[in-house]
């Protein structure tokens, strides 16, 4: 069983990109977009999407607050392509860490991607602002889901303390809402986001 990990176009070159989701077309399985959000180089070649839906909520955020805007995630959502979301709490590549792309790198074509303004650092915060519990972020995925018109909706994480994940475990017993998927990340990656 084949499929391409999160990488985040911007981190890599639309040819990368391109010949990436071409690969997963040919395959017949799926290209993350990391969480950089997706690029049209994700979706030309018709290769099976998941979107990584990071801190930064790049490609469905109010571009004034940076939160989470439904209606821009609905747009990309709905799309055929994107097959499934995944919700990035953490990776291996930056535990505990969030991101910045420096105003310098930031180009008018990833700022359209990313739903962010020029002339200003972009910044992937260390957490989450539309939750901050294991119930709540379970109430976010229901919410993506049904934004999504019924898509799969699980999350990436990187797992530090067993105890967190156990308490996500727990608010899907009491909640009652499941995730459709759960990616366990290595701390082997990273592209250039990556501190090390």
């Amino acid at each position: 069983l084949l499929n391409i990990s999160g990488m985040s176009y911007g981190a890599l070159s639309k040819n990368a990109t391109l010949a990436l989701n071409r690969g997963a077309r040919l395959g017949n399985f799926y290209h993350n977009t990391g969480e950089g959000g997706v690029s049209p180089w994700h979706l030309k070649p018709g290769g099976d999407v998941v979107w990584n839906v990071g801190t930064g909520y790049f490609g469905c955020r109010n571009k004034e607050t940076g939160k989470f805007c439904p209606d821009n995630f609905r747009a990309m959502a709905t799309k055929d392509q994107i097959k499934m979301i995944e919700i990035k709490l953490s990776q291996g590549a930056k535990p505990g860490h969030g991101g910045i792309l420096p105003a310098s790198k930031l180009t008018a074509e990833i700022a359209e991607i990313r739903g962010v303004k020029m002339g200003a650092d972009v910044h992937s915060p260390p957490r989450h602002t539309a939750f901050s519990t294991p119930t709540e972020m379970l109430q976010f995925a229901a919410q993506l889901r049904e934004l999504s018109g019924g898509k799969p909706v699980g999350i990436k994480l990187c797992i530090g303390y067993p105890v967190e994940f156990a308490a996500i475990v727990r608010a899907m017993v009491d909640t009652g809402i499941r995730l459709d998927f759960i990616t366990v990340d290595g701390g082997e990656g990273g592209t250039g986001a990556a501190p090390q």
